[in-house]
């Protein structure tokens, strides 16, 4: 039922169920994030309470930070829009290098870890881990199954907060995994992309004004040459109102992604380092022309009495954002990637990608810290249909790009998913 009762904002209101444990890292992973309102609710363990059975209809979206709860949600209403924080690679990795360094060679019983990403991590080492997986319909019946397989000798590896709690109450030696700040991160991105509130708000109109305090006639075309450069990075049209003011359209959708949900703006670092220039942005957000247009000019005012060398936008609800963080950071899809090894070059080539495809490529798929996919997450991290990323996928392979390490098995029929490691943007990482 839609709730027409709701006061309209331009955040997005996002239900977070985490175990006290999760809680803090959380809530300093969400202070990136102005555009995500988080309600949190504590739960230790999975019961279905009246209170929890409240707050699951009072979100349009839930995060849930527990393997465990999130697939007895699952099972309790599937219709339930679930996002779930179970993304604890660099955890399991520095978890097994340390075994190794330490020389402590052991078998591992998992519980909620995906065996993809377990095939992930140990393709890193040279040396494959003895390991079983600890099930159970409840939590006691895992925390039992990881006693019993450590008296055979198996180290616990955990990601369910309960089990770890009884665990360590009958003193068993054992890992709790939680995911690090950049997994949260990069999961967060894709709840605010995925949000109902977010995709309504996809296609709406920004106008930017951008203004100089003065420009030197030999700066003029450089001038030019930046931001038609970042109207292009916007996907969005540049005019020029007059020797010392430009605007720019792009919609909201683009311009989130491209300042990573208002992060960086480093155009006025460009000005001013590169040709000492100052100058202010203002940026504004609507439903229409008119309204991006407005509140464009009122982010303007804004920025002029704060700057110079400063950007501030006002939002389709008249909330001001700001000032922007303008400093400048290596821009990985921005960046020219130069490839030095001459066969790497052939197989790219063979696979029929150019050089600026690949750095865009890098650039992608560095940002998520990520080399192993299934083609469905190659296909939501390029922005690319299924059926592209397969195609693509096949051609890398036949390149000798990528290699299938392993495959994911669907719940419903079908043929398992195969796992592929991308050999040669770690290649090109190292060079």
């Amino acid at each position: 039922m839609t709730n027409h009762n709701r006061i309209y904002t331009s955040q997005s209101l996002i239900g977070i169920i985490t175990p006290e444990i999760m809680l803090l890292r959380i809530k300093e992973c969400l202070r990136g994030f102005p555009n995500i309102q988080p309600q949190y609710f504590i739960l230790e363990d999975f019961s279905l309470t009246d209170e929890l059975k409240l707050f699951l209809t009072q979100h349009e979206i839930l995060v849930i930070a527990d393997p465990y709860i999130y697939q007895q949600l699952k099972n309790y209403e599937s219709s339930l829009h679930l996002y779930q924080l179970n993304t604890r690679a660099i955890e399991l990795y520095q978890l097994l290098l340390t075994h190794q360094i330490k020389q402590q060679t052991k078998q591992y019983c998992f519980d909620f870890m995906q065996q993809s990403d377990i095939l992930a991590i140990t393709h890193q080492f040279e040396e494959k881990i003895d390991y079983v997986f600890s099930k159970g319909k409840a939590t006691e019946h895992i925390v039992q199954n990881h006693i019993s397989y450590a008296a055979q000798g198996y180290f616990p590896v955990t990601t369910i907060a309960a089990v770890f709690k009884r665990l360590c109450e009958q003193n068993v030696e054992c890992e709790y995994l939680i995911p690090k700040k950049q997994e949260m991160i990069v999961a967060f991105e894709r709840v605010l992309l995925a949000s109902k509130s977010r995709q309504n708000k996809e296609n709406q109109i920004v106008y930017g004004i951008i203004q100089f305090e003065t420009i030197k006639p030999q700066d003029q075309s450089k001038v030019k040459q930046i931001l038609q450069q970042f109207a292009q990075q916007m996907d969005g049209h540049l005019i020029m109102l007059n020797a010392l003011q430009y605007s720019f359209i792009t919609t909201r959708g683009q311009f989130e992604r491209e300042t990573l949900g208002y992060k960086h703006l480093p155009l006025l670092s460009r000005f001013k380092e590169e040709l000492h220039i100052n100058c202010t942005i203002g940026i504004g957000f609507g439903i229409n022309a008119s309204d991006s247009g407005r509140h464009a000019k009122q982010a303007l005012y804004q920025a002029n009495d704060n700057g110079p060398n400063v950007c501030y936008i006002v939002r389709e609800d008249n909330r001001v954002i700001g000032p922007i963080e303008t400093t400048v950071f290596i821009n990985y899809e921005q960046y020219p990637l130069a490839i030095t090894d001459l066969q790497l070059l052939e197989r790219a080539e063979k696979a029929g990608m150019s050089a600026s495809y690949i750095s865009k490529l890098m650039g992608r798929i560095t940002k998520h810290q990520k080399y192993i996919y299934t083609a469905d997450e190659l296909a939501e991290t390029l922005h690319i249909t299924l059926r592209s990323a397969n195609r693509i996928l096949l051609k890398w392979l036949d390149a000798g790009l990528v290699d299938i390490i392993g495959e994911e098995k669907v719940a419903h029929r079908g043929r398992p998913k195969r796992i592929y490691y991308m050999q040669f943007l770690e290649e090109l990482k190292n060079q």
